[in-house]
């Protein structure tokens, strides 16, 4: 699967996971278990998260090589809240890895670590955020938290002025539409049945990424029928709850299940 072509299981982003891009040698194990999983939990506790909204580091040992493995991987990599590279050992399969991240996701979403005594390839000496002492790593679980919770508040902060803009954007149709149907998470309509205002209203959203449409093509005999039907993505949803369309409870049961396509 080259990763160009690749389409993720699911639409959006899991707000709730880290991906660890690291080498599967059981030698690094510890860098996971004494660093990367203790820093999650102090980072969760310095944003207030708690429960359903809590950060989990994900580590896969799937075979690269293998197409599931590797399905497994760029899935991660498309949907995870933050993509953490460990660049200790300079993997090559983790360097691939973290190439498609970098081209792909925002890089205020990744956080690079590798051991201070690495020496920084020329591509990435500007791109490790943290260096830890091998000897003593817990010295590395607090600075490490605050790039995690840096890279979330930076994320919120740019999400948030891309719901301030998609809701002076969405236009009278877009809120007709919003009104009609913000309280379902996903929904399914016939748009020719609908008046023009509505039926605009959910080209704007679709326009503005709020809403994600699917089509399923069912036979009748000889006959193909095109159902529609739309998801509100993660700027939709806080939009809605931006406007109090949905509640905080409800935002964060919507975060938990990602459409899939």
């Amino acid at each position: 699967m080259y990763a160009l072509n690749f389409k993720p299981s699911r639409y959006g982003i899991d707000h709730s996971l880290i991906f660890v891009a690291m080498p599967f040698d059981d030698k690094y194990d510890y860098i996971f278990n004494d660093l990367i999983m203790p820093a999650t939990n102090l980072a969760n506790t310095k944003l207030g998260y708690k429960d359903d909204l809590s950060l989990r580091p994900y580590r896969t040992k799937d075979d690269i090589r293998t197409t599931s493995g590797w399905i497994n991987i760029l899935d991660h990599l498309f949907t995870a809240q933050i993509v953490m590279g460990v660049l200790t050992g300079k993997n090559q399969n983790v360097f691939y890895e973290l190439g498609i991240a970098h081209a792909t996701q925002q890089i205020t979403r990744q956080i690079l670590i590798s051991e201070k005594r690495d020496t920084a390839s020329f591509d990435t000496k500007d791109l490790i955020y943290l260096g830890y002492n091998k000897k003593n790593v817990t010295e590395s679980i607090e600075p490490l938290a605050n790039k995690i919770v840096d890279a979330i508040e930076t994320y919120n902060l740019e999400k948030e002025n891309i719901v301030k803009k998609a809701r002076g954007s969405v236009g009278t149709s877009g809120f007709a539409a919003i009104m009609t149907w913000g309280k379902q998470r996903n929904f399914a309509v016939h748009t020719a049945d609908l008046k023009d205002d509505l039926r605009n209203g959910l080209d704007i959203l679709c326009q503005q990424g709020l809403l994600y449409l699917n089509t399923i093509s069912k036979r009748d005999g000889d006959v193909y029928n095109i159902e529609f039907s739309y998801w509100w993505t993660g700027i939709g949803n806080d939009v809605l709850r931006l406007l109090e369309i949905i509640t905080k409870e409800e935002l964060i049961e919507r975060r938990k299940v990602l459409p899939i396509y």
